[in-house]
């Protein structure tokens, strides 16, 4: 600001006084300022290409090295292409050797190594060959690059040693955005899926899901952990993660697939939500989101009602079991016949047990339902509360919805979900002991009477009491649930 006063008269001025620095070549459009009612005029600039010939060093060496870098500034973790051009006038001897550039505090990567070249620069011949590096800072700051050096000698001269001018770069820390989890700059992100599934998906039913993001600018091992939103109602079978990198004279590429084996434990609409990356795009300056959208599955009900509760029983036993080598026997048509017709009977076989065992459960429940209604018709005919027994006795034992109830116990335990446990334990209890109102866990280990189940429950309320819910393990309160409805 600039303040005169002349004449009686006081006069005053402000001046601006902005600095620009080119990133690329190419025409640039410098914006119209504007400040109250007046404004500026806008104009276009060309900025040149870094060329050989322009930037080669006037020198009487025979051997020069010439460093150049795509751009002087850039963020912590984004990509630098430094580019190192070698002229000799004459064709070099076997042998000679040559450093690559040094950073303090950064990885340096070399990304390509040109064929030699015969060109002419000012009148003069020279071959020419051309190495590009990847720079990746790991922290903000200034730094210098020191010049790679060549030791070694031309065909029938002496021993010649040359060095690469220095340059100088500019690490901006990372920019605060929508996303603070991870900070990724990269020249270009993109991110896509693949499912392989049937077209029609039954619950228990195995499929696999492939995600694959590319990163320009990026090697795939600094890729960030990018959050992928999972459904609760699926398992995840197995998650294994590929790591790759394609390297030319424009960069690195970083591609990282994961590939996940899914379990679908419900039926209806299954919903996996929208996979959003943050990033910044360091050749715009600015923060910039790529996504996957939002899928929805439908899942129909597995063959002969069967849920996805007993899917994971009868899985995780089969698991346990070893299974023995399997052997390949040639045989004629006939012992192929008998062995169908077999395998037949053993199925029905089969489906006869587990329709006996469901009825045996059956029987099983209303056996202890017609226990305790004689239970509570004995006490209400002792205390001479006729009309409450009479209430009572209208209330019907719900097999079906206990079973139903007892399945999401059972599949919550299994996941160890101790406060999902708590809720799902209290419903079915309600269900199992229909003529009571359980409230509490202690009043479940007072009706059960069983001393293991009571000391469950009571560690179960500890954990719940100090909010510590992250190691408990399901798989005892429901093997021994299991045997109470037994």
């Amino acid at each position: 600001m600039i303040n005169s006063y002349a004449e009686g008269k006081r006069t005053s001025e402000v001046r601006w006084e902005l600095q620009l620095r080119a990133r690329k070549s190419g025409y640039v459009e410098v914006p119209v300022l504007i400040h109250n009612a007046e404004r500026s005029d806008g104009f276009s600039i060309f900025i040149k290409s870094s060329s050989r010939a322009r930037f080669l060093p006037v020198s009487d060496m025979p051997i020069i090295l010439d460093a150049q870098l795509n751009r002087d500034d850039n963020y912590e973790k984004a990509l630098f292409i430094y580019t190192l051009n070698l002229y000799s006038d004459q064709p070099l001897a076997a042998n000679y050797s040559l450093s690559p550039p040094k950073i303090e505090k950064a990885k340096v990567i070399l990304l390509d190594s040109s064929d030699i070249q015969e060109i002419e620069i000012r009148g003069k011949q020279y071959q020419l060959q051309e190495l590009r590096y990847a720079i990746f800072p790991t922290e903000m700051g200034r730094y210098v690059i020191e010049g790679p050096v060549f030791n070694g000698s031309q065909q029938g001269s002496n021993q010649i040693e040359a060095r690469a001018n220095n340059l100088e770069i500019n690490v901006h820390a990372r920019q605060d955005f929508d996303n603070a989890k991870y900070w990724l700059p990269a020249q270009k992100v993109t991110v896509s899926e693949s499912w392989q599934k049937n077209q029609q998906l039954l619950v228990g039913d195995f499929i696999e899901r492939e995600i694959t993001f590319q990163v320009q600018g990026m090697s795939a091992a600094n890729i960030p952990e990018i959050e992928i939103p999972t459904p609760k109602i699926v398992k995840i079978i197995s998650s294994d993660t590929t790591l790759s990198d394609k390297v030319d004279n424009k960069g690195v590429q970083g591609t990282k697939v994961i590939k996940q084996k899914i379990q679908l434990l419900e039926r209806g609409e299954l919903t996996y939500e929208r996979v959003a990356v943050h990033w910044w795009d360091t050749q715009q300056d600015s923060q910039k989101i790529t996504s996957i959208a939002k899928q929805i599955l439908n899942v129909l009900p597995g063959p002969n009602g069967e849920s996805s509760i007993e899917r994971e029983i009868a899985q995780n036993q089969s698991n346990t079991q070893k299974r023995g080598d399997i052997t390949v026997i040639e045989t004629d048509g006939s012992w192929l016949i008998w062995a169908l017709i077999a395998l037949t009977l053993l199925t029905s076989i089969g489906w006869l047990f587990n329709v006996r065992k469901l009825k045996r459960i059956k029987d099983s429940q209303a056996e202890d339902f017609n226990k305790n209604l004689a239970k509570q018709k004995k006490q209400s005919s002792q205390t001479g509360a006729n009309e409450r027994a009479a209430a009572k006795s209208t209330i019907t034992f719900n097999a079906k919805a206990e079973l139903n109830t007892f399945q999401l116990l059972g599949r919550v335990c299994l996941k160890d979900d101790l406060l999902s446990v708590n809720r799902r334990l209290l419903e079915w209890a309600n269900q199992y002991w229909y003529q009571q109102d359980l409230k509490e866990l202690s009043d479940i280990a007072l009706i059960a009477d069983n001393q293991n189940l009571t000391q469950v429950l009571s560690d179960m309320q500890v954990l719940l009491d100090n909010h510590d819910v992250a190691n408990w393990q399901g798989e005892e309160l429901y093997n021994l649930l299991s045997a109470i409805r037994e």
